[in-house]
């Protein structure tokens, strides 16, 4: 069928144009002198630049972690995205 996109076709990097895969990957973060590290966090990882890219679900996720971490009086955490 013309003009429909193959479900199957490889998702590209907007940088490099790399394909996109499944991973995980670590995001620090520095918010209000505090440094914040969310480990394993699910992501598309480039095979050419390695660049991560996550997924809006994702991205809520992590800002709704950050949130609950702002409360802590700690100048430094790191969670894992799975467990906490």
């Amino acid at each position: 069928m013309a003009g429909k996109k193959e479900k199957n076709s490889p998702r590209l990097c907007p940088l490099c144009g790399g394909e996109l895969r499944d991973g995980t990957t670590t995001v620090p973060f520095f918010i209000k002198g505090k440094v914040i590290v969310i480990k394993e966090v699910p992501a598309e990882i480039c095979a050419d630049c390695s660049e991560a890219y996550m997924k809006s679900s994702v991205v809520s996720r992590a800002e709704s972690l950050l949130d609950k971490l702002d409360e802590l009086d700690s100048e430094m955490s790191i969670i894992h995205f799975k467990v906490a």
